[in-house]
């Protein structure tokens, strides 16, 4: 069963940097259903509230208390409480590398949706609830930069966001990967591969 997983620098100060999550391609599967049930919650808080600590838990969010006793052992707080964003960054790597292109488009923009439109209105405890804040840059930037080498193999008019709240097709969606990975889509223009990590 092919696994996927990118080693991580380590800061040189304080305990080593946790291991990179290691994603397999089953998970793959509850990886987009939990997509599904994301697209599904929008316009119904409860649901959608329910539906971020379910995939703050398919990260590795082990609850609250949980995570402060990590933190409390000496856990950095940044391997702590951006795990679930690592393990999804890796998600979508991996289906951008198997070929399921729809999938890495989708979990990008889940993690836009979440950036622009929750974290601004979520409060620390409310991150600390559901296990999900707002990601790094590298987590997002990787999210992104994935995205567009998927997306960019698929058709622009091919819709992979429709719910109640609104269409996001392949074309709009590879737009706004772009702009958060910094580079473009192969053939479209110059800028760093969209698989090389960000620094």
């Amino acid at each position: 069963m092919a696994r996927f997983g990118r080693k991580r620098k380590s800061s040189g100060d304080g305990p080593p940097a946790e291991p990179p999550p290691e994603v397999s391609e089953a998970d793959l599967a509850a990886a987009s259903r939990l997509m599904d049930r994301w697209d599904a919650s929008l316009g119904d808080s409860d649901a959608v509230w329910n539906c971020i600590e379910s995939i703050a838990r398919q990260g590795g969010f082990q609850g609250g208390e949980a995570t402060l006793r990590e933190i409390v052992d000496g856990r950095s707080v940044e391997d702590v409480t951006n795990r679930p964003w690592r393990w999804w960054a890796q998600a979508c790597g991996l289906a951008n590398a198997t070929g399921n292109d729809i999938l890495a488009g989708r979990i990008f923009l889940f993690a836009y949706l979440f950036l622009t439109q929750m974290v601004g209105k979520m409060r620390a405890v409310d991150m600390m609830e559901t296990g999900l804040g707002q990601p790094t840059d590298n987590s997002y930037q990787e999210i992104a930069g994935y995205a567009v080498a998927s997306l960019a193999r698929l058709s622009p008019d091919v819709l992979i966001h429709d719910s109640g709240t609104g269409r996001v097709d392949v074309g709009n969606a590879l737009r706004m990967a772009e702009k958060v990975a910094g580079t473009t889509a192969p053939g479209t223009g110059m800028g760093r591969s969209p698989c090389e990590p960000s620094s």
